[in-house]
């Protein structure tokens, strides 16, 4: 499973998922949805990816992390 290490950059950086969504120009159910403790999202358009790292200002890598799970 991949999941999403946005939280624990916002929680780095003191960032709320309101700024994340006014900085990164994303709604902000989009936003809360992302940042997320459990990281688990159903789809990431390139367009909101391209977005995030803009604002962390990290490479895609950096957001994302495989997680090993059962098949």
């Amino acid at each position: 499973m991949v999941r999403l290490r946005i939280h624990r950059l916002m929680a780095q950086r003191g960032i709320t998922a309101y700024a994340l969504s006014r900085g990164a120009k994303l709604s902000y159910p989009s936003a809360y949805r992302l940042s997320r403790p459990a990281g688990r999202f159903a789809r990431l358009n390139a367009d909101t990816l391209e977005r995030l790292c803009a604002f962390f200002e990290v490479q895609p890598g950096e957001l994302l992390e495989w997680m090993p799970g059962k098949r």
